[in-house]
């Protein structure tokens, strides 16, 4: 964990600001390969992972792993 001191927003909440904003909505914490389609479904347009990548034998992998569930959405050429 990189914050130890916060609240959790959930996946309701991550629903509900992204119909409420015009600008683009990042998840970040606790993303991981078990929850991200969820993230996804969800509408976020990006995700900002670190455990799940920094933790997994092969970092090149667990990134393009979790940012191809974002398909072509929010492309930056990048892993």
């Amino acid at each position: 964990a990189t914050k130890l001191d916060t609240r959790q927003a959930g996946i309701k909440t991550l629903r509900e600001s992204k119909g409420e904003v015009a600008l683009p909505v990042v998840a970040i914490g606790g993303i991981n390969a078990g929850n991200i389609d969820e993230i996804v479904a969800a509408g976020a347009d990006a995700a900002a992972v670190v455990s799940a990548v920094v933790g997994a034998e092969d970092v090149e992998a667990a990134a393009r792993q979790l940012s191809q569930r974002f398909g072509d959405r929010g492309r930056s050429g990048t892993v």
